[in-house]
């Protein structure tokens, strides 16, 4: 039987018991949505930073050859070679690189995860490709969402509804949490942009400038691959055959 628990911040996530889990960790706007297109244009790995220095020290150690990457405030950091837009996580800038990414949000939630038995990345771009995997198994799920700046955020609980309710069947366990948000994503037909058009993170990001990257992010279905965590890097390929507990 399906088990599934929804977790309302990365913060949250710090005091959970993950062991025999597998983790499922939501940063809609925008760190999981970069994470999956980066991904797809041909990054070879993502490493989570925990901090600037952590972020510099992990490039040296790939001898430089990585793309440091990620955000304070939405804006890049100084100094980094790319921001946090998924926009910037082209082809020819990401294909066969390694990167490491720090965000206000996600990359703290994937950090908080670790000690899952199974880590997955899920955005609205690649819902289905994660609905999938979940599908043929029976597992422990724990939904992370990642938040913002440590409080409940409505784009990350929308995906999290809209993934219940396509992995769970009529005996499955949900939590409270669970329960509410795939109910509230079974009431609502409208598409993502339009739910989410008065969401404080979705407002917050417009007004920085990043009105594309919203009309992006919250795009449903269109990639299908599906990142984990494999020793210490986020990866993507065959889960089921490659997955490697960290």
């Amino acid at each position: 039987m399906l088990h599934v628990t929804t977790l309302p911040t990365a913060q949250s996530a710090g005091q959970f018991d993950f062991t025999g889990t597998t983790a499922i960790v939501i940063d809609v706007l925008r760190a999981t949505s970069v994470i999956t297109t980066a991904m797809a244009n041909g990054a070879t790995s993502v490493f989570a930073a925990g901090s600037i220095d952590e972020a510099w020290a992990e490039h040296r150690r790939n001898n430089s050859v990585s793309l440091v990457c990620g955000e304070k405030d939405a804006v890049k950091i100084e100094g980094f070679h790319l921001g946090n837009s998924p926009l910037e996580f082209s082809p020819e800038k990401v294909g066969g690189k390694p990167l490491i990414l720090l965000t206000s949000n996600g990359t703290q939630a994937i950090r908080a995860s670790m000690k899952a038995d199974r880590v997955l990345i899920l955005s609205f771009l690649n819902l289905e490709a994660v609905s999938r995997v979940l599908r043929r198994t029976n597992d422990r799920v724990v939904i992370v969402c990642s938040g913002t700046n440590g409080n409940f955020s409505l784009d990350d609980a929308l995906c999290a509804g809209m993934l219940i309710n396509r992995i769970a069947a009529e005996d499955s366990h949900l939590c409270d949490l669970s329960q509410a948000l795939a109910g509230f994503a079974a009431a609502e037909k409208r598409p993502p942009v339009d739910v989410l058009n008065r969401c404080f993170h979705v407002k917050y990001l417009r007004n920085k400038g990043f009105a594309d990257d919203v009309t992006y992010c919250l795009s449903t279905d269109a990639i299908d691959i599906v990142p984990f965590w494999n020793h210490g890097l986020i990866v993507s390929g065959d889960l089921h055959a490659n997955y490697i507990k960290p």
